[in-house]
């Protein structure tokens, strides 16, 4: 039996696809869709393209962290034509907002909420099973463990506050509402813990704070490969994060544009300083691979051009 987990290129974005393999793929579990058009950059891989590629039929579960594009732009391609047996999120959008037909692109909080309500109202649609979480959540399969981690409840309900007080039919006066959800997003998301025989194999941080960690501190451990918090964000990761968790590897999950300025100059000095670990993009100036592969049998890390 092997295990392999795919940190796919999606550009700016993140996209994680982990497997079983056996004579072909028996366990599909996959956390976020980024957001990208292959087709104008062959170096990236869409989600869409990665389950057809590698003749993947069924995601067994697929986890949304938080509805920024660039974590769920690839997954609205993906729904009917790959059956998924479950959805785990934690922000399901009030009725008023799911089912307000809203088609607004103006601002990238807007483009956000407009594919979140079209994917939840597809979910709907096709009878799809979906689980809203609002504590941590383990999922056992085999030898593995996928524990989502919740943000606090301080910060998810004020951000489901704010979602609930948004008044869909005057987007013009809701301005200040929007920024501040767009903000919230980020340190409210879902991070994923993986372990492999009680070892923890990979923990994707998605775009989360340093605050997140401490409940979380003792279950977490050494990590074998991390995956850096927001796209390499130099002030979501600090020197304690690093020499407790003693990463073997750090993915960066970046593109090669500087979006957002991000990843910051200081992250791979800061990671290069405070730990051993091996570190890689997703994308960077001069990568030619689709894929950053962990198979988690034997700890390597492959670089995945086809």
């Amino acid at each position: 039996m092997k295990w392999v987990i795919d940190f796919l290129n999606v550009g700016f974005g993140e996209a994680t696809v982990i497997r079983r393999m056996e004579e072909h793929c028996t366990y599909c579990l996959v956390v976020d869709g980024g957001d990208v058009n292959p087709m104008t950059n062959p170096r990236r891989c869409s989600l869409e393209q990665y389950l057809r590629e590698y003749e993947i039929t069924k995601i067994d579960v697929l986890v949304l962290t938080h509805f920024h594009r660039d974590h769920i732009g690839g997954v609205l391609p993906i729904l009917g034509h790959v059956a998924i047996g479950e959805v785990i999120l934690h922000l399901p959008l009030p009725e008023h907002v799911q089912h307000s037909a809203i088609n607004d692109y103006s601002t990238p909080i807007l483009g956000s909420f407009t594919l979140y309500a079209a994917i939840l109202n597809r979910i709907e649609e096709l009878g799809i099973k979906k689980t809203a979480i609002n504590k941590r959540h383990t999922i056992v399969e085999q030898d593995m463990e996928f524990r989502i981690l919740t943000p606090s409840q301080h910060r998810w309900t004020r951000l489901t506050e704010e979602i609930d007080k948004l008044d869909i039919t005057k987007l013009d006066q809701e301005e200040e509402r929007l920024t501040a959800i767009d903000r919230m997003l980020n340190h409210a998301s879902l991070a994923v813990l993986i372990k492999n025989n009680d070892n923890s194999v990979a923990l994707l941080t998605s775009d989360v704070g340093l605050d997140y960690w401490e409940p979380y501190a003792d279950e977490i451990g050494k990590v074998h490969t991390l995956q850096a918090p927001h796209h390499g964000d130099s002030s979501q990761l600090s020197v304690d994060n690093l020499k407790a968790w003693a990463p073997h590897a750090v993915i960066i999950s970046a593109d090669d544009q500087g979006t957002y300025q991000l990843p910051h100059a200081e992250m791979e000095p800061l990671i290069r300083e405070h730990s051993n670990a091996h570190l890689y993009y997703t994308e960077g100036l001069s990568t030619t691979h689709r894929i950053v592969r962990l198979d988690v049998t034997d700890g390597t890390v492959e670089l995945v051009k086809s």
